[in-house]
């Protein structure tokens, strides 16, 4: 009987214990969480959720099962008599989000991740109202400059992570973007080769901030290699919204806006037009004094005006357990600052997810955009604001038209740049085409496949107008060009994930990518306008047609390795090798790696649960990632040539490139750590990297006696290393008040360790208007190369450092001209964001300022303000001055140095003759590009619930934003951010003879039904 019994008992046991399987999610997106922990209470056993957020273990019914997970809010579930149990998890208010979407689109545990990663929420970027996602970065990022192009309608803008990586002019510097998994293009499609004429919008401009759910950067090699030589730059991973199983969604989101130019070059009202202190109509404002009752007209005050933008976005979502959708339609249409300016831009989105079967689940996205407007021709030597600084300060612009509407002047080197804008212009028109299909597979608990095949197809038509009579064409001209851009990816990765006992989890991806890009450029340039005012490529007599094309297929496979011990170390270990079709068939294939490793330390020592100091994590990585070169690189290449005499023929290009031509290649190294404090309401992260990229491809000079000009090679070194910092504070967090401060500092220096043997220098930048940027070894990228006053240098003299003036009474200027003298650096010593977000029951407000300290810009307007006398630095004329310094009253050879008691006369030759005076660091030809600027300030009112509980109205809100609201700089001149040549080039430094920056004043309304 007791044998008996004793059998009844321990079957009663094995029966009642059975495994409990079940699927862990997110309540905000029903996404599946990896890692998380599940553990029987008050028993050792433990099991953690795989890639798909399944579980399995064993338990007894009545068993209270423990699932926890670092950012999500802790449950307990009581098994019952089913053996499936489900988990929502919410995320906890009190912590960071700890899932990070990184390559290829895998969300991960960011405690897990061995290298640097910023993630930016949706709340963050579509809040500033920018219709161009990248403004809407700036000043958040650390280790991330954005440039703008200026302030045109449409314009562009630059971004930039950790420097310069290509010592190559024409080297695309900026990161990969990639949607959903698959990658898009990012190019601005400039009109030649640094171009200063327009500027034009980047094509991530064309996504719709309101599509965004998140946005990850990858800022280094360990972060994107499995991308592999397209973010050799870093990467940008954008996540877009998905539907949400429920009821439907629908929300309407509306804003207009005021927009003006944030800063112009102070002008002098002394004096009016003329030279040498006489009347004479001419563009400079040397003339006599202005007498009473004379107008005097700001020509910046008069041309600008007040912009405005219009954005409408409405989105419908739904679904249910099985299947999902989104969908969005937006409409953006901006008045520029400028006359005859404006851009539009309309995107439709449509999104889902099937799931099919408890194996199979289907998603994809379509979105189509059509994106253009019209814009005015800018320029460094012609231009709207160009013609606009030299317009003198006692003639109307606003009064440009003769009875007739011809153009009335009253200076024959000018136009008029109310007339210019009119009359010289680019319209485009572009239609573009992103969408992505995927399927994933489970084939059990722990073996996944997925694929994900994606196209972004786009078409840019563009018109490029300049009426008969003007002073850049006399018979008019117009350019009709076609740009076609296809790109075609193909994803494929099989991921396991599987636990071994208690404390050990791997993960393992294998995959496999396609690529293949074609892009075209056909122009048709036609001069010779047959009839005035009509906008016809069909009216011109001569012709000239262009094409370039450019295809290139890159095949790549890919493997990473993931391990963890205990969630607390973590190791990561990826290799990836890639097949160029643009480099030699010896050299196609290269291989790179990368290894990583995290540990938090606050899990062995148990501080999880401290009051203080409750989370702390390191971190190290080393990776290697290539670069390929531009199509048609590799050997020699020829062009037919235009009929002569009836016969055609074919030339050779001066230009070669090395048939065993290797990829570059980045090595990264970078440790840092992430700290929490205070149960998570104060976080640091802290990273420093160090960036070596070799084997540059570059256009070497040669002589001209080999039959060419530039030979493309294989050398030079660069180095980089940036610091970085991030910190978050919640100071308060209760029901009704909620405030929270977020700062990010970063530095990032480059350092040129080779050149090219036999080349001293590359020229990396545009040298007009007469300065230029030059490589050297040891130099950095960004080098400003001039002629600075002549001063004391020796150490023991009491003037050392003084201004040596010459015997004429002037600062001395090296001679000959011909020689360069490094005098400044166009990029900054740090960059620096600080922020806060304040939240009172429905009202929100929020700021962000954005730092820079210290980056010489070369103002190229300063030179015009100077020789025409308009610019208020030219107040000071007709007048004698001592120029503080020293005198040689020795020899060259023994100089004895006292002070200068010469008196000059300060007059219009002075200003406008002595260029290199006006040049020189010292009197302000660079200037300082320090600033702390208002980059974006919101305050918002969510309408109380009662008011709308018998209403179809589920939220509603309004709100009050404001950009670039408010800059204090050192810099005289236009906003010293905007670039004079484009979002699409290399040139940084040069600022002053585009659009100039915008402030706008949003008003919206965000209503959910």
């Amino acid at each position: 009987m007791f044998i008996t019994v004793g059998f009844l008992l321990i079957s009663q046991t094995f029966a009642q214990q059975k495994t409990i399987t079940g699927k862990v999610t997110s309540t905000e997106d029903g996404s599946p969480i990896p890692g998380v922990s599940v553990k029987i209470k008050g028993t050792s056993s433990v099991v953690q959720t795989a890639t798909n957020g399944m579980y399995s273990i064993k338990a007894n019914e009545n068993d209270v099962l423990i699932f926890s997970y670092v950012s999500m809010l802790t449950q307990e579930k009581t098994v019952g008599s089913t053996t499936t149990l489900d988990v929502a998890m919410a995320p906890d208010s009190k912590v960071l989000t700890e899932v990070v979407v990184t390559a290829l689109g895998i969300k991960q545990q960011k405690r897990s991740l061995g290298y640097a990663t910023q993630d930016i929420k949706a709340a963050d970027i579509t809040n500033t109202n920018q219709s161009n996602v990248l403004n809407a970065l700036k000043g958040k990022a650390s280790g991330v400059q954005i440039t703008s192009a200026g302030g045109a309608a449409g314009s562009g803008s630059r971004i930039q992570i950790r420097g310069i990586n290509s010592l190559n002019p024409s080297a695309d510097n900026q990161p990969l973007f990639v949607v959903d998994g698959i990658p898009i293009s990012n190019s601005t499609d400039l009109i030649g080769i640094n171009s200063d004429n327009f500027q034009n919008p980047n094509r991530a401009a064309d996504i719709n901030p309101e599509d965004i759910e998140t946005m990850t950067i990858l800022k280094g090699p360990a972060a994107s290699v499995l991308y592999g030589l397209r973010a050799a730059n870093g990467a940008i991973i954008i996540t877009t919204k998905s539907g949400k199983a429920g009821k439907p969604n629908f929300n309407f989101k509306s804003s207009v806006s005021f927009d003006d130019v944030t800063k112009t070059p102070p002008i002098q009202t002394t004096y009016g037009n003329g030279n040498g202190g006489a009347y004479v109509p001419s563009v400079n404002s040397w003339g006599p004094k202005i007498e009473s009752g004379i107008p005097v007209y700001n020509p910046y005050d008069v041309f600008f005006k007040t912009g405005h933008q219009t954005q409408n976005s409405f989105t419908f979502s739904g679904g249910n357990d099985n299947a999902t959708y989104f969908t969005s339609i937006s409409n953006s249409e901006q008045n520029g600052v400028v006359p005859n300016s404006d851009y539009g831009k309309t995107s439709i989105r449509l999104s889902g997810t099937l799931k099919a079967s408890e194996k199979f689940k289907f998603e994809g996205s379509a979105n189509y955009i059509n994106s253009g407007g019209k814009n005015p021709r800018t320029g460094i030597t012609s231009g709207t604001i160009f013609y606009l600084m030299r317009h003198t300060n006692t003639v109307n612009p606003a009064d440009y038209l003769n009875p007739d509407g011809t153009e009335k002047t009253y200076n024959g080197s000018i136009q008029n740049p109310f007339y210019f804008t009119e009359n010289a212009f680019l319209k485009d028109n572009v239609n573009r085409v992103i969408g992505n299909l995927g399927v994933e597979f489970k084939a059990n608990d722990w073996l996944t496949f997925n694929y994900k095949a994606g196209v972004d197809n786009y078409t840019d038509f563009r018109q490029i107008y300049n009426e008969k009579g003007l002073l850049i064409s006399t018979l008019g001209s117009m350019t009709e060009q076609r740009i076609s851009y296809g790109e075609v990816n193909s994803n494929f990765y099989a991921r396991a994930s599987k636990q071994f006992g208690q404390k050990w989890f791997v993960n393992f991806l294998l995959g496999h990518s396609f690529t293949h890009i074609n892009r075209t450029n056909l122009s048709l340039n036609g001069t010779q306008a047959v009839v005035a005012n009509v906008e016809s490529i069909n009216n011109y007599n001569v012709y000239t047609t262009l094409t370039y094309p450019g295809k290139k297929n890159i095949i790549g496979v890919f493997g990473d390795l993931n391990v963890s011990y205990d969630n607390t170390v973590f190791l990561g270990v990826t290799g990836r090798n890639d097949w160029s079709s643009t480099l030699p068939q010896s050299n196609r294939s290269f291989f790179y790696p990368s290894t990583s490793l995290s540990y938090v330390f606050t899990e062995t020592l148990g501080l999880q649960q401290n009051d203080i100091f409750n989370f702390g994590k390191l971190r190290l990585s080393y990776a290697e990632v290539g670069k390929d070169a531009d199509p048609y690189q590799i050997g020699e290449y020829y062009s037919t040539l235009a009929a002569f005499d009836g016969v055609s023929g074919v030339r050779r290009d001066i230009r070669i490139g090395s048939e065993s031509l290797r990829p570059e290649r980045t090595k990264g190294l970078e440790f840092g750590g992430e700290f929490h404090f205070f149960k998570s309401r104060l976080t640091l992260d802290a990273n420093y990297a160090i960036l070596n990229s070799i084997d540059q491809i570059v256009p070497v000079p040669i002589s001209y006696a080999s039959g060419y000009d530039i030979f493309v090679t294989n050398a030079g070194k660069i180095r980089n290393k940036s610091l970085e910092f991030l910190l978050s504070a919640t100071i308060v967090s209760n029901d009704n008040l909620k405030w929270d401060i977020n700062a990010n500092w970063s530095r990032t220096k480059g350092r040129v360790l080779s050149m090219p043997p036999g080349v001293n220098e590359i020229q990396f930048n545009p040298e007009s208007p007469w300065v230029k940027q030059i490589i050297k070894t040891g130099g950095r990228p960004g080098d400003w190369y001039g002629w600075p006053y002549t001063r004391v240098t020796d150490q023991n003299s009491e003037y050392n450092g003084q201004l040596v003036i010459g015997a004429d009474g002037y600062p001395v200027i090296p001679q000959p001209l011909s020689n360069n003298y490094l005098i400044g650096n166009a990029y900054p010593d740090w960059t620096g964001g600080l922020g806060s977000t304040l939240a009172y029951k429905g009202i929100t407000f929020s700021f962000m300022f954005n730092f820079r300290r210290g980056g010489d810009v070369f103002d190229i307007p300063k030179t015009q303000r100077f020789s025409t006398g308009i610019g208020a630095e030219t107040q000071i004329r007709d007048t004698q001055v001592i120029f503080k310094g020293v005198k040689n009253i020795g020899t060259a050879e023994a100089p004895i140095y006292a002070p200068n008691d010469k008196q000059v006369l300060v007059d219009q030759a002075f200003y406008a003759n002595s260029f290199p005076y006006k040049l020189a660091p010292e009197n302000n030809g660079f200037q300082d590009a320090s600033w702390i600027r208002l980059q974006n300030v919101s305050l918002s009112y969510e309408l109380p619930k009662k008011w709308l509980n018998k209403s179809f109205i589920k939220a509603a809100s309004i709100s009050a934003t404001a950009n670039n609201l408010w800059l204090s700089t050192p810099f005289i001149g236009f906003d010293p951010e905007a670039s004079a040549y484009g979002a699409g080039s290399n040139s940084v430094g040069y600022v002053g003879t585009g659009v100039p920056t915008t402030r706008s004043i949003f008003l919206g309304l965000n209503v959910n039904f």
